[in-house]
């Protein structure tokens, strides 16, 4: 059985939390079908976020549908890249299911970043039971960095009100690099 980290710091504000709102179903407040997710550093250099999925959310009788847990992996690994200062979009990600995920439980992710080389970017997540730490799934993606083009036309979509916020300092460095 795995243990989560216990150094999550639920002080610490997201880092997502004052980006502008572009309907992300995985992040996008403003998505009335999304997820909502939120996600905070960690010491080791991540992120984590938690989530409860709901009724709305499962596949089989009382179990979380797979696609959304392949969607906050995915998300986490984002964030993760975004917090160190890159944004990338998802060329290739992994999955492996261990347990299901009920409804009504709530989930900790936890991802980070492993390799940078050229515009790629590996990373990896995993998703846990928080009630007793039992990995749900974990995924490796490669995520490939946006073009410079890219990142000017996103700092000024998303982060035009808020410059100094962690999507708007990835943004802004990956458009002058």
């Amino acid at each position: 059985m795995a243990l989560i980290p216990e150094f999550l710091d639920e002080s610490l504000p997201a880092i997502n939390a004052d980006s502008t709102d572009h309907g992300c179903f995985g992040c996008g407040d403003g998505n009335p079908h999304g997820l909502r997710l939120r996600f905070r550093p960690y010491p080791a250099g991540g992120v984590w976020g938690r989530f409860v999925p709901s009724e709305l959310h499962q596949g089989y009788l009382s179990m979380t549908h797979g696609g959304i847990t392949a969607t906050i992996l995915d998300e986490a690994m984002s964030w993760a890249i975004t917090n160190a200062g890159d944004i990338g979009v998802t060329a290739r990600m992994t999955l492996s299911f261990r347990n299901p995920a009920h409804v009504g439980e709530s989930l900790v992710v936890l991802a980070d970043v492993q390799q940078r080389r050229g515009r790629l970017i590996d990373a990896a997540a995993t998703l846990y039971r928080e009630r007793d730490g039992a990995i749900i799934a974990q995924a490796e993606g490669r995520f490939m960095r946006v073009t410079q083009e890219q990142a000017a036309a996103w700092a000024v979509a998303y982060a035009a009100d808020t410059p100094d916020s962690v999507f708007g300092r990835a943004a802004t460095r990956n458009a002058s690099s």
